[in-house]
């Protein structure tokens, strides 16, 4: 009986070790190790998200759309001489005030009928609106002429006497155009003395200033004299058959009718 039970349990025993040292079955799936038991190897659980949260939208200021304030300019003084340039026609009108420098001397010795002469307009001219339309500058043309009217050259036949007759303007840009002038009188051209007021008292400050016009002019010629005549007239020696008038005296002169100008 004894031997009967060692033989049971040695054989027990060898299919015991048997099982132990049989091969793995290739098909047997991988056994899991024990995550408790295995402590040298890395975790393989995936880590929570740490992204950085999306940034806040912050507002952008708006743009500023206010225009710049515009940087002042310096205005350039109006030229006071220069004439209007627009297409608008431009006229010397009736009335007009007009004053011009003899470019030559003439004198009843050398000149004769037909002989022409130049002076220079030494002021501008201006129309009703104020605008420049003869600068300093231009050009008046005449001619030396006998007196149309018949009763005045019965009168001043046996004096001495230049008539003179305007007959067109010449602009600085080579235009001209005819005119109709009345010589009004004739001056040295310089100026006269101070008021006997004097320059330095209020009264005197404002004749003088009253008087500009014609102080610039300066004082008429003496021993001369003027007869007025459309489209010119004649200068008269009151004191000889003799008459001179000297380079850069000034004529002054009446426009007689509207005159276009180019």
């Amino acid at each position: 009986m004894r031997l009967c039970a060692l033989a049971i349990l040695t054989f027990c025993f060898s299919l015991c070790v048997n099982a132990q040292t049989s091969p793995t079955d290739p098909n047997a799936p991988p056994a899991v190790p024990n995550a408790s038991q295995d402590t040298a190897r890395p975790q393989t659980q995936t880590p929570p998200d740490t992204a950085a949260p999306a940034p806040t939208p912050t507002a952008t200021p708006a743009a500023d759309t206010a225009a710049p304030a515009p940087t002042p300019t310096a205005t350039p003084a109006a030229d006071t001489n220069r004439p209007i340039a627009n297409a608008q026609p431009r006229y010397l009108i009736a009335g007009t005030d007009v004053r011009a420098s003899l470019d030559t001397p003439l004198s009843t010795k050398t000149s004769k009928v037909g002989d022409r002469f130049t002076a220079t307009i030494n002021y501008p001219v201006h129309d009703s609106a104020g605008n420049v339309v003869v600068p300093v500058g231009a050009k008046l043309n005449g001619q030396i002429s006998d007196p149309d009217d018949d009763k005045v050259a019965g009168a001043i036949k046996d004096m001495g006497h230049l008539n003179l007759r305007f007959t067109d303007i010449q602009l600085p840009d080579g235009t001209s155009a005819p005119v109709n002038l009345t010589l009004i009188s004739v001056h040295t051209g310089k100026p006269g003395p101070v008021s006997a007021l004097g320059k330095n008292t209020q009264l005197g400050s404002q004749a003088i200033a009253a008087h500009a016009g014609v102080a610039a002019l300066g004082r008429p010629i003496k021993g001369l004299a003027v007869g007025n005549l459309a489209g010119g007239g004649y200068v008269l020696s009151t004191t000889s058959k003799q008459v001179a008038l000297p380079a850069e005296c000034i004529l002054r002169l009446r426009v007689e009718r509207n005159t276009p100008l180019p």
